[in-house]
Formats: C-alpha cells, sequence, structure tokens
C-alpha cells in the first residue's frame, strides 16, 4: 500500500487477466505519451510513505525459519502449491532465512494483493527472486516501457523477471539495441515484443551480439538488412554468450557447408543452442535413420537447422507417429526428406491429427498427392490450410484441391500476398481475404465439430456450411433442430444440413413450420 500527498497525481495503470477467447489480452496505453529527448528517467510521483526495499526493518524480530519448514508454511498460507513452493526454495535458499513477520509474509501478502496466488504462483516459476521487489519496484519499468509505446503487459507476462531490473539498466540496454541497430523510435516496440529476452542483458551483450551477427552475415550492423534479419530471428538471440554464439555459428558452417544462407539459418533457428559435440552425433544418428547420403544430410541441415535441435529418439518417435497415418516407412522417410521441418511435428496431436482429416476428407487429397506436397503437411489448418481453401472455394475461380497441391506455394505465402493474388477472383458477394475471414472460418469449422458434432465426410457433402454465418443462420437453426430432436422421435438434425445452410429464412421457416407445430 502506498500512500500519497492529496495533490499528487498518480499514475493509473490498468490490468487485464487473460482470457480464452479472440480477445488475447491487451496492452496498457498511456494517454500522456512523455514528451522527452533521449528518453529521460521516467518521473514518478513523490512517495510520502512507502514499504522499504527490504519490506522493513522493525526493532522486535520474530525466529527466523531456520529449517525453511516455517517459510514454507507461509508460501502455503498465500496459497502457492507445494510444488511451486519446493521449486522456488530451491532456487533461491535465502528466503528460508527470512525473518517470517517483517520479511517473508509481508512479501507475499503484497503480492498476493498484487497478482493473486494462481498469478503469482505462475511469476515465481520463471522469476524466483520477485519477492526481493516491491511491486512499486516493479511498475517504474512497467510504466515506462509503457510510455515509450511498448507492449509492457506482454514482455511482463512473457519475461517478469525484466520487472524486477533497475530501471536505469532496463533503459541503459534499449538504448544500447537503438544506438547498434539506428532503430528509430516507431521501430523499438515491434522490436521488444519480438526480442523480450533481450531486456534482461547488459548493453555491452546485445551490442557484442549483434556485432557478432553482422560479422557472421557479412553486413554492417546498422543496415536496414540487418535490422530486418534480427526481426526474423528467435526471442532466445540474446541469451547465448556472444563469443559462443559466433563459435557454434562458424562450426555449424564449417561442418555441414552452405556459407552464409546456413548462417543465416542457424541463427533464425537457434542452433546455437546446441553444442558441437552434439550437433556431429545428432547428424550421424540422423544419417543412419533416414537413410540419406552425406549431401541428402547436408542439405536437409542447412535448410532446416533445427531438426539438430531434436533428439533423434524423438525423431524416431515422430516417423513412427507418421506411419500410424496409413503412411508407409517409405513414404514417411520422403517426406523428412522433402520437407525436414516435420521431422520435429508430433503426428499424435489432435491438431496434427486434424489437419490429416481434413487434407484427405475435405480437400479429397489422395496418399500420394500428400506424399509429394508435403509443404501441405507443415501448414497450419486453423490460420492457412481451411481458411485459404475455403476462400478459393467460395471464390469459386480456382479448385482449392488444385490450387493446394499443383500451386503448392500458396500455403507459404504471406497474408498479405495471398490476399493480393486472390482477392480480385470474382465471387457475389465479393469476399476479402483478411483476419476477419480467418476468425470466422476457425469458428464455424469449431462449431461444426465441436458442437454439432459432424464427422469430416458431412462437411465435405455440405461444404456450404462453412461459408454458413454462424451467429445469424448456423447456430441459431441447428439449437432449433436439437429442439425439434428433443420433440420429434423421428426427427434428424443431420439429415437437413443442406437446408441448415441453403434456405433463405423464410424459405426455412415454412419448410419447418409444420415439423416445429409440437414446440411451445
Amino acid at each position: 500500500m502506498v500512500l500519497c500527498t492529496p495533490h499528487a497525481k498518480v499514475p493509473v495503470v490498468r490490468t487485464c487477466t487473460l482470457q480464452a477467447g479472440p480477445l488475447k489480452g491487451f496492452m496498457p496505453t498511456n494517454p500522456t505519451h512523455l514528451q522527452r529527448q533521449r528518453w529521460p528517467k521516467l518521473q514518478l510521483p513523490v512517495r510520502c510513505l512507502t514499504l522499504s526495499n527490504s519490506m522493513g526493518t522493525p526493532a522486535a524480530k520474530s525466529k527466523p525459519a531456520a529449517n525453511g519448514e516455517a517459510a514454507k508454511a507461509e508460501f502455503c498460507r498465500a496459497g502457492i502449491p507445494d510444488e511451486i513452493t519446493a521449486k522456488v526454495l530451491g532456487w533461491y535458499q535465502p528466503y528460508q532465512r527470512w525473518d517470517i513477520d517483517t520479511k517473508l509474509r509481508p512479501a507475499l501478502e503484497l503480492w498476493v494483493k498484487q497478482l493473486g496466488s494462481q498469478q503469482l504462483s505462475a511469476r515465481l516459476q520463471k522469476a524466483p527472486l520477485l519477492l526481493c521487489h516491491t511491486p512499486e519496484e516493479c511498475s517504474d519499468v512497467y510504466l515506462w516501457l509503457a510510455s515509450i509505446g511498448a507492449d509492457a503487459e506482454r514482455i511482463q507476462q512473457k519475461v517478469p523477471r525484466v520487472m524486477a531490473r533497475p530501471l536505469d539498466k532496463v533503459q541503459s540496454t534499449v538504448w544500447a539495441l537503438q544506438e547498434a541497430l539506428r532503430l528509430r523510435d516507431d521501430q523499438l516496440p515491434a522490436f521488444l515484443k519480438r526480442h523480450p529476452y533481450s531486456l534482461l542483458n547488459m548493453p555491452e551483450h546485445v551490442s557484442q551480439t549483434l556485432h557478432a551477427i553482422a560479422e557472421l552475415l557479412a553486413v554492417p550492423v546498422t543496415s536496414v538488412e540487418m535490422q530486418k534479419f534480427v526481426m526474423r530471428c528467435d526471442e532466445r538471440l540474446f541469451t547465448k554468450n556472444p563469443a559462443t554464439l559466433s563459435q557454434l555459428v562458424s562450426f555449424f558452417c564449417k561442418e555441414f557447408g552452405g556459407g552464409q544462407r546456413a548462417a543465416r539459418a542457424a541463427l533464425r533457428y537457434n542452433i546455437y543452442q546446441v553444442s558441437a559435440e552434439t550437433m556431429k552425433a545428432r547428424a550421424a544418428e540422423l544419417r543412419a535413420l533416414l537413410g540419406w547420403t552425406e549431401d541428402e544430410l547436408n542439405q536437409g541441415v542447412t535448410r532446416h537447422p533445427m531438426i539438430l535441435t531434436l533428439r533423434p529418439s524423438t525423431v524416431a518417435s515422430n516417423m513412427q507417429k507418421l506411419q500410424a497415418h496409413s503412411f508407409s516407412s517409405i513414404q514417411a522417410m520422403n517426406v523428412f526428406a522433402l520437407c525436414p521441418v516435420t521431422t520435429g511435428y508430433d503426428w499424435s496431436s489432435t491438431a496434427n491429427k486434424e489437419k490429416l482429416m481434413y487434407l484427405r476428407h475435405v480437400l479429397q487429397l489422395s496418399q500420394a498427392k500428400l506424399t509429394s506436397r508435403p509443404q501441405l503437411l507443415c501448414a497450419s489448418l486453423a490460420r492457412i490450410i481451411g481458411p485459404r481453401s475455403e476462400f478459393l472455394y467460395a471464390c469459386k475461380g480456382i479448385s482449392p484441391d488444385i490450387a493446394l497441391t499443383t500451386y503448392s506455394y500458396l500455403v507459404n505465402l504471406s497474408d498479405a500476398k495471398f490476399a493480393a493474388r486472390f482477392n480480385n477472383l470474382s465471387a457475389s458477394p465479393p469476399l476479402v481475404y483478411d483476419d476477419q475471414f480467418k476468425r470466422h472460418w476457425q469458428q464455424r469449422w469449431t462449431f461444426l465439430i465441436c458442437e454439432m458434432g459432424l464427422s469430416y465426410a458431412d462437411i465435405c457433402a455440405c461444404r456450404l456450411l462453412l461459408q454458413t454465418s454462424l451467429l445469424n443462420t448456423l447456430a441459431p437453426r441447428w439449437h432449433f433442430f436439437i429442439l425439434l430432436e428433443t420433440a420429434q422421435a423421428d426427427f434428424k438434425a443431420a439429415d437437413h444440413l443442406t437446408a441448415l445452410a441453403t434456405l433463405s429464412d423464410a424459405d426455412f421457416a415454412q419448410a419447418f413450420s409444420s415439423a416445429s407445430m409440437g414446440l411451445v
């Protein structure tokens, strides 16, 4: 609790609890962006009375928790699960020596009041030292990040340890990133969203990492090409020692060839997380497992370095799971050879099972087509295959199964390029491929499978169901059918799917008026 004078202007930070649904969260907005030159330190209101950084040190102290049992009891009292408590106390043992009444209990109560027990438990797993700081100290960083336009809420959820760093150190790191890459102020929010872990490092670390990458790619560190490349890299780019990162990427290029192209792929897909000895051992096992020649191995590894981040036993298990979907061992090896990234896919997962069913039963693609066009197996059903195939089907300008097999590059196009290529196809009414179209497809698909319980064959027999408005037509008519099924034993809702999808409201009411006479 913080007490301020009546005249102090206290900035209000609204928080959001993530919930399931189309909204994934939001970034707190600051209505009055600070006017700044080179981002001076954010001036927060003077606190007249606040908790000290050490949670207070009164004269009378209670008995410390010498054996840790009292500390465990306090964590339990705060609603922290025993499993998480054991991990936190193991990671940071000084908690067991904290004074219970004046330090540990106030710290836990303060954070529970701020976050709640469930969210605090999640935060402690990622940031065991969180109790060493007050929420006010973390808020300094949060407010400053929000003031420069960064998604402070996402950064706090993704890397909560950032909020426990001193504000001046976070600012120095951001300034070093901007200086090294010549980033404009309006480019920083996107960069920090892509690389939140960079905020955990000192300025020297991020600067040396960027210069090491520029040297590997043979491009100036301040070039636009360098900016674009770093923005495409994985968020863990700044978690490795710069010298080690350079050595491992250089070893990868020397061992498997490929030059700068291989270096780019290695940097983008975290090959620097694997030691040189492990790379060699896994490459040898993969070659034996997949029956690749040395050239095939080098091509597969340099195109998709992420396969060396997988254990060979995982690849073997994934191959067996793919064969369980009617792929022969030769077909599975062919899929892995043409598209090595599929070696990392768990083919027993619900998402991949659903994707295979959709390709086979809705798009009616043969086993030969799936084997010869494994790029289809890499794409997401919810984000790419489903919405795009349905868009093409609705436009009636091109058959989706032909488009996705003969022109398999469609699955690799960005949404913007796909829209530019196919939005001009004739359709009545005109269709636009955008985020709204994709979201509506995903909602209809979920309703058809989960709520209506339709099989893939049912959906294939009545493809118009995937183009029917969920809120205006599909949901209310289906619920009406369920009422009819309940009232009349001889009525089957699944027998009237075409009528559900195609009839106008007037025709639908007329067609089922007699059947609904018994409903109140």
